[in-house]
């Protein structure tokens, strides 16, 4: 159910000669959006705002036949509208100098009540850095955030997939709720819609331009308290995701390519002050601090791993009490330092364990945490 704030938003929306940039003076002057109606013509002119448009909304001239055909269309698509002075409007892109003043939003939307996280990455991934998406969202999700991409091809259909099978997750798109792209993902749409929502700005008959989806990328980051950048190219549209994040003074997260792959770029966000990521343990332990009701959620990466000597296995269970440097490994296992060493190179080769950069090493679960080596 639209509620009254909303529809006098989108009422407001539909002045004839409205723009974004007039939207954004007003709520930053006035703290809301469905009271505009009431300002005078000299408040509004004041403001910035063109003397044309300060009269359409003195005089509440709008777009009917906009104003109709939105409200059609949400009626069409069982979809809800809600507006930047909704209690149930994300709270950190509120806070955003450019946020939008209506989301038109489809599925559950009580997910956008979660503390949201982005995974956002390259659309021609490769299939190793795919399963990773899903399988970090999956593990975000379970500890209790809301998963959010973009549901392009690639790294963000996996994240949503992922997402899906452990709690929710929210796709914004770059076109109107009359229109879904890219038709390849459509079968995915249902069930996204049961375990998450699926956003957008723009009105409901919106194609999907090429110039929206840098403006909708604004959106993903402005909710989340942070963006994981999962491979991108030199010209990926997740770099733009990631700079927004940056400007809005959210967290940026970089998983690292190999150097001479096309989706590189994650090692140039690194560089430049990103922080490395190897899976979800990365951000919770980050943001587990800063937001109240994550789960801590015990994943027993050994249950089901099989090695290939007894000596790896003890070596293995220790390091699941925390990180350990071969000497300590040495002592606690009785093993000698050349057999510790030789192991946990091998170890480290088949992903069950890391290595940190002081030198100590940390249980991983193989395959970024599932074990190719499982019964």
């Amino acid at each position: 159910m639209i509620s009254s704030k909303a529809l006098n938003t989108l009422k407001l929306k539909c002045v004839k000669g409205m723009n974004d940039t007039a939207l954004s003076r007003i709520y930053s002057a006035c703290g809301s959006l469905h009271d505009a109606f009431g300002l005078d013509f000299g408040s509004l002119t004041g403001l910035g705002i063109k003397k044309e448009l300060a009269e359409n909304i003195v005089t509440a001239d709008i777009d009917e036949k906009l104003f109709e055909r939105e409200l059609e269309s949400v009626h069409k698509r069982d979809a809800d509208v809600l507006c930047i002075d909704d209690e149930e409007y994300p709270q950190l892109l509120k806070e955003t100098e450019t946020a939008p003043a209506v989301l038109f939003v489809r599925g559950r939307r009580e997910a956008l009540q979660r503390p949201s996280i982005a995974v956002v990455g390259a659309r021609s991934a490769t299939r190793q850095a795919c399963d990773f998406a899903k399988k970090i969202s999956q593990d975000l999700a379970e500890v209790g955030f809301n998963v959010v991409s973009g549901f392009a091809m690639g790294i963000d259909v996996y994240a949503h997939a992922g997402a899906v099978n452990k709690g929710m997750t929210t796709a914004v798109m770059g076109c109107g709720i009359n229109h879904f792209y890219p038709e390849a993902n459509k079968r995915y749409e249902a069930t996204v819609l049961k375990s998450g929502c699926i956003v957008t700005e723009f009105f409901s008959d919106e194609q999907p331009n090429s110039w929206n989806f840098p403006q909708r990328n604004r959106i993903i980051s402005g909710m989340s308290y942070g963006v994981i950048v999962v491979e991108a190219s030199a010209k990926s549209g997740s770099l733009i995701t990631a700079r927004y994040a940056a400007e809005q003074g959210r967290e940026v997260y970089a998983v690292p390519a190999f150097p001479m792959s096309k989706n590189c770029a994650t090692n140039r966000l690194i560089k430049d002050g990103a922080r490395l990521t190897e899976g979800y343990y990365d951000i919770l332990d980050e943001l587990k601090y800063r937001i109240q009701g994550l789960k801590e959620v015990d994943k027993p990466e050994a249950i089901g791993l099989q090695f290939g000597n007894p000596d790896d296995a003890r070596l293995y269970s220790l390091l699941e009490n925390g990180m350990l440097n071969p000497d300590e490994l040495s002592t606690l296992s009785g093993m000698d330092i050349g057999s510790v060493t030789i192991s946990l190179v091998q170890m480290e080769l088949e992903g069950y364990v890391i290595r940190e950069i002081d030198g100590k090493y940390r249980a991983a679960g193989g395959n970024y945490g599932q074990n190719s080596h499982s019964s």
